[in-house]
């Protein structure tokens, strides 16, 4: 079953500029500006580009905090058997229930 990140959506499909259509023919259109408007997609994808480096090395260092806290708490449970309880919480106690009628 794949998941929702390994769907494909709009952003995986080409962009105009790669399919090669212009709405101006070829005699008539300008390479000035071709040249411009794909040098600002360039520009838009290198942008891109860093803020999803910069969100994968926050990712990456989110991942080691968490692998390091999993590693000391499985250390901690294999040491005493149980977890430590804080602010007097009995993990055994059992939850209050009521019945409710309709």
């Amino acid at each position: 079953m794949r998941s929702m990140s390994q769907i494909h959506n709009l952003q995986d499909i080409k962009g105009i500029h790669f399919a090669g259509v212009r709405s101006i023919p070829k005699s008539q259109r300008s390479s000035y500006l071709e040249l411009y408007v794909l040098d600002r997609e360039m520009d838009r994808l290198g942008k891109e580009k860093f803020a999803l480096d910069k969100r994968m090395n926050n990712c990456q260092k989110r991942l080691e905090m968490i692998a390091s806290r999993k590693e000391k708490l499985f250390k901690q449970v294999n040491e005493k058997g149980e977890i430590k309880v804080h602010r007097g919480i009995s993990p055994r106690k059992p939850l209050k229930t009521m019945s409710i009628r309709y």
